[in-house]
């Protein structure tokens, strides 16, 4: 690789499909090489994720991680303590207008709205999820809230059925959509996305945007590749997510990032 391991200062890296393996852990060989990096690189590495910070906290944790984070795919940015220093949330009226136009379609919502996770139904087919994020104040029914400014809005259904639902949501163009999985959508402010996210970092931090690495997978981490100074998409990325970075490096379950990084500092 062609590239100055000492200019280095900021790498930021997706969770799930990217850092994560399918039984969502990092390996013990990407914990290795991460802690080297903090501790004798002093790198800045910056989890990303479209998760709350209750769902990524551990994982900052296990790699003995101080620093910023990026969740809800950019809307927000959470200290190690979990504040949030930086937030674009949805406005009012498109978290309505949004829930109306889905309610022409058999798909499931919940969205995120100051640290409490609601979802539309009480069958909510990844209920699972939110067990294991431990995510608190869990809230059945949208329309048990008063406050629609959502951090994050996340769809659940069949792929066809969320292609049309995401063509409608854009007409409105009031919010940012992309595709987190094949049966996710997500929306989020529409000056919101994992590449502003790590733009804000990089001002807060005072580093050169070409001095930074970005590993992602799946449609959300486009802007991201694309305005960090090295993209880097793994193998069992999209296709269209492969074509926007400069390099593509093993599969999640290859331990693609640590392998990238271990042959670029070591």
């Amino acid at each position: 690789m062609n590239i100055s391991k000492g200019k280095i200062k900021l790498i930021a890296a997706d969770l799930d499909g990217t850092l994560l393996n399918s039984n969502k852990e990092i390996s013990e060989y990407n914990q290795k090489i991460i802690k080297k990096l903090i501790n004798e690189y002093n790198i800045n590495f910056i989890l990303s994720s479209g998760r709350p910070y209750e769902g990524i906290k551990n994982y900052n944790k296990l790699l003995e991680n101080n620093n910023l984070s990026i969740i809800f795919n950019g809307a927000s940015i959470a200290d190690n303590n979990g504040k949030i220093i930086f937030q674009k949330t949805i406005e009012e009226d498109y978290s309505k207008q949004i829930i109306e136009l889905s309610k022409k379609y058999d798909v499931c919502m919940h969205v995120y709205n100051n640290g409490k996770y609601i979802i539309s139904k009480e069958d909510f087919p990844i209920k699972s999820y939110v067990q294991r994020e431990k995510t608190v104040n869990v809230v059945v029914g949208l329309e048990n809230t008063d406050d629609y400014n959502f951090d994050k809005i996340l769809i659940l259904g069949q792929r066809d059925i969320l292609e049309k639902l995401k063509k409608e949501i854009d007409s409105l163009n009031c919010v940012h959509t992309c595709f987190s999985g094949d049966l996710f959508l997500e929306a989020i402010n529409k000056e919101a996305n994992k590449g502003n996210g790590l733009k804000e970092i990089c001002e807060i931090k005072k580093i050169d945007i070409k001095d930074t690495i970005a590993f992602g997978d799946n449609f959300n981490d486009i802007e991201m590749i694309e305005y960090a100074g090295i993209g880097v998409a793994m193998r069992n990325a999209e296709e269209k997510v492969k074509q926007k970075a400069d390099y593509i490096t093993l599969s999640n379950e290859e331990d693609g990032v640590g392998k990238f990084l271990s042959d670029l500092f070591y």
